[in-house]
């Protein structure tokens, strides 16, 4: 049995689709009665639905009962933490988060499993975020002086619980905004957003804003970066100025459904990784980010079920394979790698007082 929480949501009705040949799939979440007329309609009636709030002890605990593994595609993580994990791991089922991150657990990764398997920050950020740049390493000679850029961002709709751990997203244990990575630690604010600019594989002119977030500091340390710059990259003023005005999620999500009008939503994740002997760029273009999100936490569960990952806490991509990942996405996604495509560079350049 595969309990998916959340699973008729954004991203757990995806997943659970994309789970449903596997023999005994469970659907739960607040709305009891969507989660009927979804198993119905999109799994034929093969399949549980359960109404099951995540925030209610007992009605976790009877979801998880029974499953072989549980995949939390609810939120606002912020919020659940490590709620749903506990349930699954005292169930004796393994574990996968479309989001979450092990600082939830507030010890050590490989601790507090029962003897379970857990996979975090199974989505698209975190989760693709982290293995891409694995992925280029992998295709690259690793010389000292390397570089990583990452943008990542478009024009898409907002779910309530997205909105949620956006507006949170500048927590310190989350990340730092305005920070960079150089020469093996974070460098409090330095760097700045940057406006109207233009990007390769963007329709158009974004806002640039940097954000060091936690996976991108651990993946940039474990890679051994020279230098590494991550920024969220916004198309449209309406969400930064909903975000900026302190507002509820509710606020944030039709700012972005008003920049969504009469448009076509699109996502983009680019990365450059610069070295000595050039540039190498990735780019994956969507229609549909919470799709991708989706295929990286089915990808992450079929490899708990099929017992390739060890038990204990893991990030996704620490034991995820980044090849079979992004072949996985080729149903939701465009990949192109090239190096073809010059470095980008949205830091100024600094001049010492009397250099030409």
């Amino acid at each position: 049995m595969i309990g998916v929480l959340g699973g008729y949501g954004a991203v757990g009705g995806t997943v659970a689709r994309l789970l449903a040949a596997h023999q005994g799939l469970r659907v739960g979440g607040r709305d009891g009665a969507a989660a009927r007329r979804f198993v119905e309609a999109e799994l034929g009636g093969h399949g549980e639905a359960w109404q099951v709030d995540a925030l209610d002890a007992a009605e976790l605990a009877r979801f998880c009962a029974g499953c072989r593994i549980v995949v939390n595609c609810a939120g606002p993580s912020y919020l659940l933490l490590d709620r749903v994990a506990r349930a699954a791991f005292a169930a004796g089922a393994d574990y996968v988060d479309a989001a979450g991150d092990a600082a939830a657990f507030d010890q050590p990764p490989g601790t507090g499993t029962q003897g379970r398997t857990a996979v975090l920050s199974a989505g698209m950020l975190p989760g693709l975020t982290g293995l891409v740049p694995r992925h280029l390493a992998a295709l690259t000679s690793l010389d000292a002086g390397l570089r990583l850029d990452v943008y990542t961002g478009g024009l898409d709709r907002l779910t309530p619980a997205a909105a949620g751990d956006f507006l949170l997203a500048g927590q310190e244990e989350r990340g730092a905004a305005l920070a960079a990575w150089r020469d093996g630690a974070r460098v409090a604010r330095a760097l700045t957003p940057v406006h109207d600019v233009q990007l390769p594989y963007f329709p158009g002119p974004v806002t640039a804003y940097p954000y060091l977030s936690a996976e991108a500091e651990r993946v940039a340390g474990e890679l051994g970066l020279a230098q590494a710059r991550w920024y969220n990259v916004i198309t449209g003023d309406g969400v930064l100025a909903a975000a900026s005005a302190a507002g509820q999620a509710a606020d944030l999500t039709r700012a972005a459904e008003l920049e969504l009008a009469g448009r076509t939503p699109y996502y983009v994740l680019l990365f450059q990784l610069s070295g000595p002997h050039g540039t190498r760029t990735l780019a994956l273009r969507t229609h549909d980010s919470y799709a991708l999100t989706a295929a990286v936490a089915a990808h992450a569960a079929t490899a708990v079920l099929r017992g390739e990952v060890a038990a204990g806490l893991h990030h996704a991509d620490a034991v995820l394979d980044p090849a079979r990942v992004l072949a996985d996405l080729e149903p939701v996604a465009k990949i192109e790698i090239t190096e073809a495509v010059a470095p980008i560079d949205l830091v100024a350049p600094v001049f010492e007082e009397g250099a030409l």
